[in-house]
């Protein structure tokens, strides 16, 4: 596999095809955790952490245990039900371990989280990747499908802490009164996500 295609895929999933902007995963703690860019850069680091990791570890159970036991019994189809079990057993033991490293050095960021932190498990941005990295044919290699999933993280934190530094200056911005609150939240969601469209010319 070439540098070139490594820099494809993750490009691809960062900025092209990202998970918030282009595929809308991920918008719960998008726009939940989006307040202050402190917390919004933790939070993409915890994605995009659980992101990777999940990713990789999927992979590994699907190619290395599923698919081989389920063409060995002739039962390839009914296991394939099995994937989405391990993905989300796989994500919740992620988040867990998040969870238990952010109490334990980092209290007032997860005091700060709240409810999000645990909500990760749920993200569907991280089920998605790994869905993606299941389906598509060029994740089908160990390497591809990590770069695959640490882009999406990367293409997470990039979404949040972007958005962050933008409604921090909003709270001292002259919003009209009918934008005001979740109003102009989502008008500024929508013209970042239109903004990112610009990346798809990337490979052209």
């Amino acid at each position: 596999m070439s540098f070139g295609t490594m820099i494809t895929i993750f490009l691809g999933v960062a900025l092209v095809n990202n998970l918030v902007f282009s595929g809308f995963l991920g918008i719960c703690p998008f726009l939940g955790v989006s307040r202050k860019v402190d917390m919004a850069f933790g939070m993409g680091c915890a994605v995009t952490f659980v992101i990777t990791v999940s990713g990789i570890v999927t992979w590994l159970i699907v190619h290395g245990v599923l698919t081989p036991i389920g063409n060995a019994i002739g039962y390839a189809e009914a296991l394939y039900f099995l994937k989405y079990v391990a993905f989300i057993m796989v994500i919740a033991s992620m988040v867990q371990l998040v969870e238990m490293y952010l109490k334990k050095f980092f209290p007032a960021l997860y005091t700060a989280f709240g409810v999000f932190l645990p909500l990760i498990t749920t993200n569907c941005a991280i089920l998605g990747t790994c869905l993606y990295i299941d389906m598509k044919p060029e994740t089908q290699h160990l390497l591809n499908a990590a770069i695959y999933a640490f882009g999406g993280g990367i293409g997470f934190l990039v979404a949040i802490t972007i958005m962050a530094g933008i409604r921090e200056h909003i709270r001292f911005s002259d919003v009209p009164k009918c934008f005001q609150g979740a109003g102009i939240t989502l008008l500024v969601a929508a013209i970042l996500a239109l903004a990112f469209t610009g990346f798809t010319g990337i490979g052209k």
